[in-house]
């Protein structure tokens, strides 16, 4: 998936971008379940097991238990006996390659993993981030626009990749909605809970509004819109030319 990270108004040193993006090869090489040699897909073939792997495991293991109860069990890196916490360690990456940009001393930043973004401060000429959030089916225009200065948007779907989104409790692909976003100030918290609140279809943004700071805003499979009532004053209006399908 594409990464990015932007800088704005400060002189950016080669070495702290080279420090982001070393990270996320790391991450990758433990824990994509692409990569043969990744410990993901070693201890999904029980050549490792969780004891046995590195620290960086046992740290995203915890917080996947961690997320699996806070979600009621509608987040889980344990489904069909296998491991796959890749719905959580693309926010956690995200979150990281931020606190490295912090540790740096930059104020105004973005990072952006397969369109899931962390912001901090403000875009240019001090206006807030602008994060898009893609059309469903028109793949050239998005639904809608958050504004963010320092927030997180994180978007799990059924588009992009198609029905991999799965219900634990039920062990069937969720399908009510082709399409989750969960705004909130923390990326980690923001991606996890897209993935569970996508599985937990409609039902999902009574879930978020009773998740303080964060809102959310969903399409179902009739492209219709659906947002909790914080989510408006978050998002930009559009001008007209850009609503299509009964998306604004």
């Amino acid at each position: 998936m594409p990464v990015t990270a932007n800088v704005v108004g400060e002189v950016v040193t080669p070495r702290a971008l080279d420090e982001v993006f070393a990270d996320f090869e790391l991450l990758d090489a433990i824990f994509s379940p692409f990569i043969e040699t990744s410990e993901v897909s070693r201890i999904n073939r029980g050549e490792l097991s969780l004891e046995q792997a590195c620290g960086l495991v046992h740290q995203v293991t915890d917080l996947c238990r961690q997320y699996e109860r806070a979600t009621d069990g509608f987040f889980s890196a344990w489904i069909g006996g296998r491991f796959d916490p890749s719905g959580l360690v693309k926010g956690w990456a995200i979150d990281r390659a931020s606190s490295i940009l912090d540790r740096w001393g930059f104020r105004d930043f973005y990072v952006d993993a397969g369109g899931d973004v962390q912001t901090r401060g403000s875009s240019s000429l001090d206006q807030p981030w602008r994060v898009g959030i893609r059309h469903p089916v028109d793949r050239d225009r998005v639904a809608c626009v958050v504004l963010t200065r320092g927030g997180a948007v994180a978007t799990s779907g059924t588009y992009e990749k198609g029905r991999h989104i799965i219900n634990p409790h039920s062990g069937e692909p969720a399908e009510a909605l082709v399409s989750f976003t969960v705004v909130g100030p923390d990326i980690l918290q923001a991606d996890v809970f897209a993935t569970a609140a996508c599985a937990m279809g409609m039902a999902g943004l009574d879930f978020i509004q009773n998740s303080p700071g964060y809102e959310a805003f969903a399409i179902d499979k009739q492209l219709r819109a659906w947002s909790t009532p914080g989510f408006e004053a978050l998002r930009e209006r559009l001008p007209s030319t850009e609503t299509h399908n009964g998306l604004a």
